[in-house]
């Protein structure tokens, strides 16, 4: 797919998107309850890759590990 397509197709689902969102208003309560569906679920992973970029770059900043080494006992 040439970058011409692909920005194309950005483009007319972006304007898709702006007509479902002024129809919203006149939409039935199915169509309401989709949207609001769609956009908490969508959120939700943006706030999981919040977080997870969160603990994994600020978490362990101030923190050092501190390694074990585990052994296996030598009596049974």
């Amino acid at each position: 797919m040439s970058a011409q397509n692909l920005l194309g197709e950005a483009q007319n689902m972006g304007q898709n998107l702006l007509v479902k969102l002024k129809m919203l208003p006149q939409a039935d309560t199915v169509e309401i309850v989709s949207f609001v569906i769609i956009l908490v679920f969508i959120a939700a992973v943006l706030l999981m890759i919040f977080l997870a970029c969160c603990y994994s770059c600020c978490g362990k900043a101030g923190k050092s590990r501190r390694v074990v080494r585990v052994q296996p006992n030598p009596t049974v």
